[in-house]
């Protein structure tokens, strides 16, 4: 069983997207109602270059900025990771770890698809350790169904095989389920 990939996270919510040209007064609304939100660039190509979060207007402000009239390109951070959708988490994370990017922006080839957000990166570490987990007790139960399989004498086969359908279960044998014929 394969581990969960980026694509199982919520990657379509948390951002705006943005022309590079756009103003900080221009998406004051929305920033006002998810403040939180990552806002991506998109350059002349409509290629996400850039983001700027509220940290970064924040820190424009107390720098002199005048920020009703600034565009989003001045004071955009640039470090980009780019993954595709399908890139497993545990590589995603190891990623992210070794490069420590402004942003992670997910490109399935040419087209943006969504951005992995720092809440994503925390639910990922959560959905790793889970899979881990369960990966750990099925390797156990099979372990342990296959060391019962081979110590069991061959004549007690019906018994095995009732063994494993509780186990797995209780997959049974499509025999007489009582619904088959009926007399009057």
């Amino acid at each position: 069983m394969e581990g969960p990939t980026i694509s199982d996270m919520s990657i379509t919510d948390e951002h705006i997207v943005v022309d590079g040209k756009a103003t900080v007064s221009s998406v004051a609304g929305n920033l006002a109602k998810s403040p939180n939100d990552a806002i991506l660039i998109k350059d002349k190509g409509g290629v996400v270059s850039g983001v700027v979060t509220t940290k970064d207007i924040f820190g424009a402000i107390s720098e002199g900025v005048n920020i009703m009239k600034v565009k989003f390109e001045k004071i955009m951070r640039t470090n980009l990771l780019t993954a595709p959708p399908n890139l497993p988490l545990t590589e995603a994370i190891d990623m992210i770890a070794k490069q420590g990017p402004d942003a992670i922006i997910i490109m399935d080839g040419p087209q943006f698809v969504g951005y992995f957000s720092p809440d994503d990166y925390r639910d990922a570490t959560r959905r790793i350790e889970a899979h881990q987990t369960m990966m750990s007790r099925l390797s156990k139960s099979k372990n342990a169904l296959d060391a019962a399989a081979s110590s069991a004498p061959a004549e007690d086969e019906d018994e095995t095989s009732d063994l494993l359908g509780v186990l797995l279960g209780g997959i049974e044998d499509e025999e007489d389920d009582g619904f088959g014929e009926v007399s009057l």
